[in-house]
């Protein structure tokens, strides 16, 4: 079985097949097809939750106008859903690393296609993981991706501002109605951020509890700007 075998092994023994239908491929992650099959989001897109806007609305969708928000700004590349979510599966629990460079690769493409300039953040923050959950995974998926957005845009990366200090239960085992408060006080910023643009990274929106969390503490410990990139957006 190809999940049981390790990155490295992966990327020798199957260059040639599609992680998603297992069609041949030429030395891609994914087939034409099920690249196709990718919904990317284009604007006018909500500031606040990324989702399409519709008639003459701009900037703020209906839901979100009468919101309070912790975080300025929201922009998500994707549409959660085939073939990103298997392909997510795999990042996220079966150690298909490699694949940081795959997702890396459609955000930074899509931003320059949306005319996206993110160039005056002062540092990214990845979204953490508890220590437990990491030594359950291995490594944590947003590090690893925030490390691929850091080196395409020339932005500091500063990981260790952001830390989960409790350990929750993940979040997709959480009603969404609940999630708020399954995060809440789960999140501690321990670096010296005063006035700082801070570029949040994380892999799938869907609440937006998490986030908004993280997005509160970092602006509690003085961030002047705080801005979500993410992968995928459910919804």
């Amino acid at each position: 079985m190809v999940y049981e075998l390790s990155s490295a092994l992966k990327n020798i023994l199957f260059p040639s097949v599609c992680f998603v239908c297992e069609k041949a491929t030429r030395n891609k992650v994914i087939c034409s097809d099920c690249y196709k099959k990718i919904t990317f989001l284009t604007p006018p897109l909500c500031r606040l939750c990324s989702l399409p806007l519709r008639g003459r609305v701009r900037n703020l969708c209906g839901k979100c106008r009468p919101k309070t928000f912790y975080y300025d700004y929201l922009i998500s590349i994707l549409c959660y859903k085939e073939p990103i979510i298997s392909l997510l599966h795999l990042f996220k629990y079966r150690q298909y690393e490699f694949l940081k460079d795959f997702f890396s690769s459609l955000m930074i493409e899509h931003l320059a296609t949306i005319g996206c300039d993110l160039s005056g953040y002062d540092f990214i923050v990845n979204v953490p993981s508890h220590a437990l959950r990491i030594k359950e995974r291995e490594y944590s998926q947003t590090l690893l991706l925030s490390e691929a957005i850091a080196h395409h845009l020339k932005i500091p990366l500063r990981n260790s501002a952001l830390q989960c200090i409790r350990h929750h239960p993940s979040q997709t085992k959480v009603a969404p109605t609940l999630r708020k408060y399954n995060i809440e006080g789960a999140f501690s910023a321990n670096q010296e951020i005063e006035g700082a643009c801070v570029l949040l990274i994380d892999d799938v929106i869907t609440t937006g509890a998490t986030v908004s969390e993280c997005s509160k503490v970092l602006k509690k410990a003085g961030a002047r700007r705080v801005s979500i990139l993410s992968l995928a957006r459910a919804g």
